[in-house]
């Protein structure tokens, strides 16, 4: 790693002044790779994405600069504007109608005097809440990939798996949606995908039928109670009502003690080798969520209810990312 840090690889990144997130990125990512493949193993497809992506924002950031220096005023901020339009309808997924209106939003803050308007602060959050959605989703798209080369260099992909995975990613089950009420979280969407024909005879099991997989609160069982003079029918009930409470809380949001997910994945889950992966894709709903969770509460913050639920969709658009890398899946499987 430490050569990593010091060659030329990271040069054009630790030599700038400019403020930049790529070069954080790079290292983590690159940290990771270390921690799984010997050295010389070749950059996976997500190191790959993260170096494009910090070139390019490293390409934008030194452009703004030369623009500032060169012009002022209106004409440099007609400049940048077609700059920043220009650059991410081409390098994001964004759609180009949402670019466009934060970044008029953008110019209409910078130039008004007085009170800004609730509908431009409103516009220039949601592009840049769909911005780094745009980020985080084509990170999941590069990290579906090397997942599915990785089990089929393992061999350990069935016809089905194999077809599932083209057309869905390893994250397909898990994408957030907003029924109408509320938002389901990347953590409920996966495990409900699970319980999904879980049951007795092909039947769905109840969310309260999962939660009894849950550890036991403090380590408790029916035999056992900080409580004094209760009855085992009494403690069996408190545990169910404590079991089915956390679940609900897991599902809406609350991120689960590392120990009490694991407990829970070895409880649900019927062979113990399918306990890794169950529990990383259940890490990564949980990440995924508190990512949702954070994006929330900044418009909540501002009381910009408008403007959240009109990016709440693009919280929904995995699959849409996804449509670009199927035919790369689509090798790697058939290969």
């Amino acid at each position: 790693m430490h050569d990593y840090i010091t060659g030329p690889y990271l040069a054009p990144w630790m030599e700038t002044k400019l403020h930049q997130n790529g070069l954080a990125w790079l290292c983590m990512v690159r940290g990771q790779h270390l921690m799984i493949y010997q050295a010389d193993q070749p950059e996976t497809f997500t190191e790959q994405f993260v170096k494009r992506r910090a070139e390019k924002e490293l390409e934008l950031l030194q452009v703004g600069l030369e623009i500032q220096s060169r012009a002022e005023g209106k004409d440099a901020e007609e400049h940048w504007w077609k700059i920043l339009n220009d650059f991410l309808v081409v390098h994001s997924g964004v759609e180009p109608r949402h670019v466009e209106r934060g970044l008029d939003a953008w110019v209409g803050l910078k130039s008004r005097k007085n009170q800004p308007r609730k509908e431009d602060v409103g516009l220039l959050f949601g592009l840049c809440s769909r911005l780094r959605t745009d980020f985080y989703y084509q990170l999941l798209c590069n990290l579906s990939l090397d997942l599915i080369q990785w089990f089929k260099t393992k061999g350990s992909l069935s016809e089905h798996d194999s077809h599932w995975l083209v057309q869905n990613s390893f994250f397909g089950d898990m994408v957030p949606a907003f029924d109408g009420d509320r938002l389901i979280l990347p953590f409920e969407s996966l495990l409900d995908s699970w319980r999904n024909g879980a049951g007795p005879n092909g039947s769905d099991l109840s969310w309260a039928k999962v939660s009894q997989y849950l550890p036991d609160p403090y380590g408790l069982d029916e035999n056992t109670s900080r409580a004094p003079n209760q009855t085992v029918e009494e403690r069996v009930e408190r545990i169910r009502r404590n079991k089915e409470s956390r679940l609900r809380e897991w599902r809406y949001g609350t991120r689960p003690e590392p120990e009490q997910l694991s407990q829970f994945v070895r409880n649900l889950t019927q062979k113990e080798d399918d306990v890794p992966l169950a529990l990383m894709r259940l890490d990564i709903a949980c990440i995924w969520g508190s990512f949702m969770l954070d994006e929330l509460a900044t418009f909540e913050r501002y009381g910009l209810m408008g403007a959240l639920h009109e990016t709440l969709p693009a919280f929904e658009r995995f699959p849409t990312y996804w449509a670009d890398y199927q035919a790369q899946a689509a090798q790697f499987v058939a290969a």
